[in-house]
């Protein structure tokens, strides 16, 4: 009978131990934050679009590259293709 009584403080203290934990730890969370709930959501969105605009930029890069490296690999074939066989 000890046993299940003292499991069961166990367990109590245990519950009593996180709830104590998390509601410190919010508090704390909350009282030494840098800027506000707002502010942060403001500076996340706003590198979320310079993000999304690196990225866009970067695509029309590397397409760019691409559509470049395909005229001039274009352009060889063609010399190559009008060039006499020398065989």
């Amino acid at each position: 009978m000890w046993r299940k009584s003292h499991k069961k403080a166990s367990v109590g203290k245990v519950v009593t131990g996180i709830l104590v934990g998390g509601a410190v730890g919010a508090t704390v969370g909350w009282l030494t934050a840098p800027a506000s709930g707002e502010e942060i959501r403001r500076r996340f969105h706003g590198n979320t679009m310079s993000a999304r605009e690196r990225a866009e930029t970067a695509a029309r890069n590397i397409e760019s590259r691409a559509r470049d490296l395909a005229e001039t690999v274009s352009n060889d074939n063609v010399e190559t293709i009008r060039k006499p066989s020398t065989i």
